[in-house]
């Protein structure tokens, strides 16, 4: 057999970004790009860094905006209708916040922390921080307040707190970087939290973005003590953003980083990405509208709740409360959960409810929507707990995450045949789904597990086979379709590189 490859070992640069936009609050959504990458660079995608949450909040969604309060809550069944004799039941919780499209932001008060480093010359990494930067500076504002700080062997103030203004001021400062030097990350991050501090206002929003390539190596490395030193000005109010160039970068602490100041955590792998973080999501990137966020689901009596997704704690008949990420504006985030009804009479059953708790960031004060779900039981000899496109869709995105942690653990085995047989199973799939959906991004992840099967298929010495997939949209529905046309099961048209 083959010597399996890690990704953390050292990879050719791909223009690989990780942003991870603390005080922000989008939700994370890094574990999506980070693992196409590692597919992309032909390695095997490791099992701690799919985390289902995040993967989930990589898509699109089209939960109807909420009017009068920031966050809104929507429910949708798998299938509306349920057997009589009892049977499995799909549940999509959905939250979408507000956008801020008539209201003003916030000011930040912002400090830029760059890596500087030797190792920043390499694969065109400093002209693509540049280029990025260029980028997120347009999502700024003329009263928004800046410093910079550099930082390599040791870390400097390139340029003390003032006004954005018209930004070429901080245009020429960026376009003056040089690398050179070790990575001092522990001191350059310090000496921005301390910038922002100095000019601490409580009518702005202060925080942090660290940029860096790598591992911290000279001054304090360890990730622990790093992310203990952030948390002291984090509980401040002082918020930290990182973005990381490359894939060797400590994932684990990054992933701290962001969870601990209030932050999102995404992994920009192409020129694409880039835009949809620093353009389409630019609201979410810069203005919070809840904070502490939880949805608490209570199963009704004779259902249980088996699993939610992302959720890795016990689950009890007395049901679960799940602490989602804080959310900025116009975000979204979807929890899919998969109820076990027993048989019951004929008619209109209540299985669930839902209960939505968030502390409003404007307003100041906690809120809290409550729904139930309920299914009409029928007597019928074929069920599709799936039958709405919409939950389909999402399941098959779930089903997806935790195809990758299942053939990480297969390869570990050396069960690289089972992992391969997963890997076409999930593409075909994929194909499926993208035509019911009519969703390109489905595509290219079909395309991406095709590309794994080689990698895969590499140890084996075989190319795959063919196989057909079924699937069944005639259940009945009482659901408004947000995706896709039932009766139309064409591909969308893409380009893939």
């Amino acid at each position: 057999m083959s010597t399996r490859r890690s990704p953390k070992t050292k990879m050719a640069w791909l223009v690989l970004l990780v942003l991870l936009l603390a005080g922000c609050a989008t939700a994370q959504d890094a574990s999506k790009s980070y693992s196409r990458a590692v597919i992309n660079q032909g390695d095997i995608v490791p099992a701690e860094s799919v985390r289902v949450h995040e993967y989930l909040n990589y898509y699109a969604q089209r939960f109807p905006e909420p009017i009068d309060q920031p966050l809104g809550l929507d429910l949708r069944l798998g299938n509306t209708h349920i057997p009589t004799g009892g049977g499995e039941v799909w549940l999509q919780i959905g939250l979408q916040a507000q956008s801020l499209e008539t209201e003003p932001r916030t000011p930040l008060n912002l400090s830029l922390v760059l890596d500087c480093s030797g190792s920043m010359s390499g694969d065109n990494k400093m002209e693509s921080l540049k280029q990025s930067l260029e980028v997120f500076l347009l999502s700024l504002q003329p009263d928004d307040v800046i410093s910079i700080v550099g930082y390599e062997n040791k870390a400097y103030v390139l340029r003390s707190t003032q006004p954005l203004g018209d930004g070429r001021w901080v245009r020429r400062v960026i376009r003056g970087l040089s690398p050179g030097g070790s990575t001092n990350l522990h001191a350059g991050l310090m000496l921005g939290f301390e910038e922002v501090e100095r000019s601490f206002d409580i009518r702005r929003n202060n925080r942090v973005i660290l940029l860096t390539d790598g591992i911290a190596n000279v001054g304090v490395t360890n990730a622990e003590r790093i992310a203990k030193d952030a948390l002291a000005y984090n509980q401040k109010g002082i918020y930290l953003s990182t973005i990381g160039l490359g894939l060797d970068m400590n994932d684990e602490l990054l992933n701290t980083l962001a969870d601990q100041g209030r932050g999102a955590y995404h992994f920009i792998d192409s020129a694409e990405e880039m835009e949809k973080v620093f353009r389409e999501e630019v609201d979410g990137l810069v203005e919070r509208v809840a904070n502490d966020v939880r949805v608490g689901i209570q199963p009704a009596s004779g259902v249980q709740l088996k699993s939610v997704s992302g959720y890795e704690g016990p689950l009890t008949g007395d049901g679960v409360q799940v602490v989602l990420y804080d959310m900025g504006a116009g975000q979204s985030q979807v929890l899919i959960a998969r109820l076990q009804v027993s048989p019951r009479n004929s008619g209109q059953q209540a299985l669930a409810e839902v209960t939505l708790q968030y502390t409003d960031v404007f307003a100041r004060q906690s809120r809290q929507v409550s729904g139930w779900v309920s299914a009409q039981a029928v007597t019928t000899d074929t069920y599709n707990p799936v039958g709405d496109i919409e939950v389909y869709r999402n399941a098959t995105i779930v089903k997806m995450a935790e195809a990758l942690k299942t053939i990480d653990a297969l390869c570990d085995a050396g069960h690289y045949e089972q992992a391969w047989d997963i890997a076409y199973d999930m593409e075909h799939e994929l194909r499926t789904v993208a035509g019911l959906a009519g969703d390109a991004q489905m595509v290219e992840d079909a395309d991406l597990f095709s590309r794994y099967q080689m990698t895969l298929g590499n140890v084996l010495g075989y190319d795959p086979l063919e196989a057909d997939f079924d699937f069944d949209s005639s259940s009945s529905q009482d659901q408004d379709q947000r995706w896709g046309d039932p009766g139309n099961s064409t591909l969308p048209t893409i380009d893939v590189d």
